[in-house]
């Protein structure tokens, strides 16, 4: 429900409400090599295991196997990313760690977690991993009775062979450099790419959507295109500097991610601002930021108010307040995902009266609960038996939606509205939307967006929407996140010309 990817992993127990389970222990298991481009590395997996999901894997011995071998990875440090999925492990506080195991490429952390739902038990073979700013997860889950066989044939050879890819080189017309700058007591970590040209030159600040993500806008979830990566390169060949960062919290920025608000984002991007003022490579009176999604938001707030900010361009960025975005956002994609009219329209009254609840963690975990239990009670009655009692399995799963619903950053989300601040904008504007995005609806946002415009006296803003674009700005069918995996990491063509042709006529290029 949380705008872009506030990033949760994907490392669900897949088959958790299926039927019984049956036990299929296998005494030999070949393993045979496997590449992930998109967590970016290589490993082994089990020979004629399905891959149900980007680093997931399921054996499908039948129909009520649920062994499930995930392989991924998270721009986190490894106890944020173990906080983040105490709920897929029906747990309250982090295990203790059973061991290490020393694997070919990384030192393993080992926990050993043992679940149970009504009447289902699998047991869950975990190890985390730190490397590169991210934390690499192996995780495999299987029936209590297989758990020593498998631990042994396959969990601890994956742990042995997963190794981090290397970052391709690649010889580039520019110059690359490392940099950090501070936000009070946060240290983020980033990118500066400068043109090779001498003299000074126009810069841009690239400001990430929701949810922990590296400078080059890692998505996670097996999606392989980095936009930052993609924009950071088309700016600086065409002779604009650029700065990005990882968020604080992720990649080798500190600080905590998880109790920050978007306003806490913002003051982030205006300590890169701030850092860009201080370098004598770049022109103070020409320094733009550019938000994508929640940085659209970014964008609002401070082209409202940051007085060293000259430009600012908006990808898939909000103009309405947030609770009209994420009832919007939810009618998009069950829309995109085929979900009838009835169900649709009953999402949005569910999302309507939660966000109420908002400031009532009580009443949102009665909502929760009222919400789980009808759903439960409409399940096949050996479902339904699986489960046990449906009450105290309604009751587990609202209390871990407080948990993820019941924050400052939502609570701030739902009740902050850009076009307030867009109100205020006087500078240049770009903002550029995508006809398929179901997560910031163009249709919504566009109007919203230049009417606060035009109550602010702006002239110079163009808003243009892309009518094969979706959220990432990929070229899509429907625009629904099920697809961002599974389409190219590029970006529809018509996305960098708008972006650079608009610069060009912002900005002066030292040559």
């Amino acid at each position: 429900m949380k705008l872009n990817q506030r990033w949760l992993a994907i490392l669900m127990l897949l088959t958790l409400l299926c039927t019984s389970i049956t036990t299929l222990a296998q005494d030999s298991v070949k393993l045979v090599p496997y590449t992930s481009a998109a967590f970016g590395y290589e490993s082994v997996i089990p020979e004629g295991w399905t891959e149900a999901g980007p680093g997931t894997f399921v054996r499908q011995s039948n129909a009520a196997d649920r062994t499930v071998l995930v392989q991924q990875a998270a721009p986190l440090a490894p106890d944020k990313l173990l906080t983040a999925m105490l709920p897929q492990l029906a747990l309250t506080t982090a295990p203790e760690s059973v061991g290490t195991h020393q694997g070919k490429a990384l030192e393993w952390t080992l926990y050993k977690v043992d679940v149970s739902v009504g009447a289902i038990n699998v047991a869950v073979d975990l190890a985390l991993a730190a490397g590169d700013g991210k934390t690499y997860v192996v995780l495999l889950q299987t029936a209590p009775e297989d758990f020593d066989t498998l631990h042994q044939s396959i969990f601890l050879p994956v742990l042995d062979a997963l190794t981090p890819l290397k970052p391709a080189e690649e010889a580039v017309p520019y110059d690359v450099e490392e940099v950090t700058f501070q936000n009070g007591d946060v240290t983020l970590a980033g990118t500066l790419t400068l043109p090779p040209t001498a003299g000074k030159h126009p810069a841009v600040v690239l400001v990430s959507g929701s949810g922990p993500q590296d400078r080059d806008e890692s998505l996670g979830g097996g999606i392989a295109i980095k936009p930052f990566h993609l924009l950071a390169d088309a700016l600086t060949r065409a002779g604009v500097a650029v700065l990005r960062y990882d968020d604080r919290g992720a990649g080798k920025s500190t600080g905590d991610f998880a109790s920050a608000t978007t306003r806490d984002f913002a003051a982030d991007a205006a300590a890169a601002i701030s850092y860009l003022l201080t370098r004598s490579e770049i022109s103070a009176d020409q320094i733009g930021l550019l938000g994508h999604s929640e940085g659209g938001l970014i964008a609002a707030l401070l082209g409202a108010e940051e007085k060293n900010l000259a430009f600012v361009i908006a990808l898939g960025g909000p103009a309405v307040i947030g609770r009209d975005v994420l009832i919007q956002q939810n009618k998009r994609i069950m829309a995109a995902a085929g979900m009838s009219q009835d169900m649709i329209d009953s999402q949005a009254d569910y999302v309507e009266q939660l966000i109420a609840t908002v400031d009532d963690p009580a009443a949102m975990e009665e909502l929760i609960y009222q919400r789980t239990l009808e759903q439960l009670k409409a399940l096949p009655a050996e479902k339904q038996a699986e489960l046990g009692n449906l009450e105290d399995y309604a009751r587990l799963v609202a209390q871990q939606g407080v948990k993820q619903n019941a924050t400052a950053w939502f609570k701030e989300f739902v009740s902050y509205d850009p076009s307030k601040d867009w109100a205020k904008t006087t500078i240049p504007v770009l903002a550029i939307y995508g006809a398929k995005d179901v997560q910031v609806d163009a249709q919504q946002n566009a109007p919203a967006l230049e009417a606060a415009l035009k109550q602010a006296g702006n002239t110079d803003y163009q808003i243009v929407t892309l009518p094969d674009a979706n959220h990432l700005f990929q070229t899509a069918d429907t625009g629904a996140p099920t697809e961002y995996g599974k389409l190219p990491a590029e970006f529809t063509p018509e996305l960098l010309p708008t972006i650079l042709d608009w610069l060009q006529k912002h900005v002066t290029i030292a040559k």
